[in-house]
């Protein structure tokens, strides 16, 4: 197989100045660096402050897609409550530009890795919905300083997540305070927090779906994770390729 582009879609590429446009900044740099080396050319898109002109032809363009985590999901997107704690800035232009790109993936069964918003996006995809705030938030995110906290997750056996985090408890890295409250038709959960049952994982058992709650390209995070995760990607892209190589 000769060169494997990955779109890496993050919510925006240029942020307010802040801890949180700092955080995202360096997550979004971190996992494009280390999917350089895994053998992978990435190119990262901003949705919220790209045109039509750059992001549509790089999902053309794109073997695989990896959605990166960011700003909460516009809860208008699921039904949810516009007003609830924590709520902060929702970039409307580039949720709804994010689930064009899902759907197009499900669609071309284009290898497709979520990360904490990006396995939010994937659910409401599915037509699932969002807690837009977690009872349990303090077990899944700082309040101060450092916001990741790292935490065990519980692998369901026989799953896709289980052949790559071969593990049946893992050690996670997450910041989040929203979670999968209905599930979205078609996916199925294969992680679960092991102090307070939210769901970490989520795969299409029928399409090169997967999604984490977590951030493995977090600099804190285990460091075969991500490693591990993109090579999921590019398993599923090498078996796509056999598929459609004619018999000889």
């Amino acid at each position: 197989m000769g060169e494997m582009k990955l779109l890496v879609i993050a919510p925006a590429t240029s942020y307010e100045p802040g801890p949180l446009g700092d955080l995202l900044t360096r997550l979004a740099e971190d996992a494009v660096e280390t999917a350089r080396r895994e053998g992978w050319t990435p190119t990262l898109i901003g949705l919220e402050d790209c045109g039509d002109h750059r992001w549509q032809p790089a999902l053309a363009a794109a073997d695989a897609v990896v959605i990166l985590g960011g700003h909460d999901v516009d809860p208008r997107l699921y039904g949810g409550p516009l007003d609830y704690p924590g709520s902060g800035d929702h970039l409307v232009t580039a949720d709804r530009r994010a689930l064009i790109v899902i759907q197009a993936c499900r669609a071309d069964r284009r290898p497709l890795l979520g990360i904490c918003r990006g396995m939010h996006l994937i659910n409401v995809a599915y037509g699932g919905d969002l807690i837009p705030h977690l009872v349990t938030h303090l077990n899944h995110r700082r309040p101060e300083g450092d916001p990741m906290r790292d935490h065990l997750v519980d692998v369901a056996p026989e799953s896709s997540l289980a052949a790559v985090l071969p593990e049946r408890q893992v050690t996670v890295r997450s910041s989040h305070h929203q979670a999968i409250g209905v599930l979205g038709r078609g996916l199925k959960p294969v992680a679960w927090a092991t102090h307070d049952g939210v769901i970490e994982a989520v795969e299409d058992p029928e399409r090169p779906v997967l999604a984490v709650q977590w951030h493995p390209e977090d600099q804190g995070a285990e460091p075969d994770q991500l490693p591990a995760l993109l090579g999921w990607l590019a398993a599923e892209l090498r078996d796509a390729t056999e598929r459609e190589r004619p018999a000889s």
